[in-house]
Formats: structure tokens, sequence, C-alpha cells
């Protein structure tokens, strides 16, 4: 009999903890194809550096503070890029600057790439303690040249995010497994009661 009541709280003891959710890590990526120019200085017919915003897709269930980010990355690639002086942004907050390469051939009246683009890289991870859930993910480039600069081309940007999802604040398993065993004492009292009254 004693076996079977042991039995019967470990059972309980293992549902408890079984209902203890853990978080799961997810990979998310969103690639923007932008192909688009930007003029930076008098050679291209303006007196200050021009800018361009876009917006990367964050994931639907992705919650800010619930979600854990274990890393965010930025990745944009472009050509005639120069001087390490092009400032990129995320919801107006540098985080730093684009990294000088990639140059374009004229050809055939068509923009061909003979060359390896410029890859700049950015950890990003710590923009989301300022980011909330459902606002925009923008990302401005600042195009900020020189008096000779013509332009700068951005052919695309990559965000990764990896994060463990935990989509709302789940009770401590002490909390539980106390709520379990208080659970566990009332039934046990409850069947002693009828086994007294039979």
């Amino acid at each position: 009999m004693k076996m079977k009541k042991f039995l019967m709280f470990l059972c309980a003891v293992m549902l408890v903890f079984g209902m203890v959710g853990t978080a799961s890590a997810i990979s998310f990526t969103d690639t923007q194809t932008l192909n688009v120019t930007i003029g930076e200085g008098p050679i291209a017919q303006l007196w200050w550096g021009d800018s361009y915003t876009y917006s990367h897709a964050t994931p639907a269930d992705f919650e800010v503070p619930w979600d854990v980010v274990n890393s965010a990355t930025l990745k944009i690639s472009g050509y005639w890029i120069d001087d390490n002086n092009d400032t990129v942004a995320i919801s107006g907050s540098v985080v730093g600057t684009l990294t000088s390469g990639g140059s374009y051939s004229w050809s055939s009246w068509q923009w061909l790439s003979w060359d390896t683009p410029s890859i700049s890289f950015f950890d990003i991870a710590s923009t989301f303690s300022s980011w909330t859930t459902g606002e925009p993910f923008d990302v401005t480039i600042i195009a900020d040249g020189y008096c000779f600069d013509g332009i700068i081309q951005i052919a695309s940007s990559i965000f990764t995010l990896d994060y463990d999802n935990a989509s709302a604040p789940v009770p401590e398993p002490s909390t539980i497994l106390l709520m379990g065993v208080g659970l566990l004492g009332l039934v046990g009292f409850s069947r002693k009661r009828l086994n007294k009254k039979s």
C-alpha cells in the first residue's frame, strides 16, 4: 500500500516538472535585396550626404523582454564605399559605419560587378534592449561623403536573430512544485477523511 502511494506521489512530481516549460532556441533570418544608390556629395549634385531607410521583418512570436536574445547580426553588402564614414543606424541609434570596398565597372550601359562587394558586419544584440515588440525594425544608411565623393551602392542587407522563445513569463519551477505538493497534500487529506468515515 505504501509503495502504491509512493508511486502516485512520484508520478505527480514528474507531471508537475513536465508542466514547467523550457525555452527553445530559434534562428530567424530576413534578407532584403536593395540595389539602391545613395548620393554623397556635390559630384552627385548634393551638398551633403543623402540617406536611405528600409525595414527588416522580425519573427511574429518574438516578444521583448520575455524572449532572450542570444545573438543578432546585420550584414550589409555594397559597392563604391570609401573612407569608413558612411553611418548605419537602427531605429535612430548608430551601430557603426560601412567597411570600405567594392567597385563597379561600366560595361554595355549596365552596372556589372567585377569586384567582391564590401561586406559590413554589425553585432546588434544590444539594440533589442530598447526595442518594443511590434515596432518597425528600421535600418538607415547615411552617406557622409567628402567633396568629390559621388555615390555608394547598397546591394543587400541580411538580419539574423537567434533567440530563446519564452513567449510570456512562466512561473518558477519551485513555485509550481510547491503548488503540486500542496495539491497532493489536499488529496491525501481528503482521502484520509473519507477512509475514516468508512
